[in-house]
């Protein structure tokens, strides 16, 4: 004889497991974090470096990391174009001004 299931078909039984997340013990995190840190410490030092090499005026604010980044490539198109090196790369376009510094 034929019985109708009350249930759902798309709903999820008891037998159904979500993936457990695995949970870091402290020593792990905290070693964790400290690799964080100085790879940001490397990271912003770099910065600091790119920033030091980059034109810049000097009653500007710092540059972010993108600005600095984008006046980078600026410059480094614009040496290229005076030392006429052909870059086999793609050719940088200039990014205006106000593109890379801050209002």
């Amino acid at each position: 004889r034929y019985t109708s299931n009350t249930r759902a078909t798309n709903q999820p039984t008891s037998t159904t497991k979500k993936p457990r997340r695995r949970v870091a013990s402290v020593s792990q995190r905290r070693a964790a974090n400290i690799r964080e840190r100085r790879r940001m410490f490397n990271l912003n030092e770099a910065f600091d470096k790119l920033r030091k090499k980059v034109p810049t005026f000097a009653y500007e604010k710092r540059l972010s990391r993108i600005e600095t980044l984008r006046l980078a490539i600026t410059y480094i198109a614009f040496m290229d174009e005076l030392l006429g090196i052909e870059s086999s790369s793609p050719k940088a376009e200039y990014i205006p001004r106000e593109y890379y510094l801050p209002n």
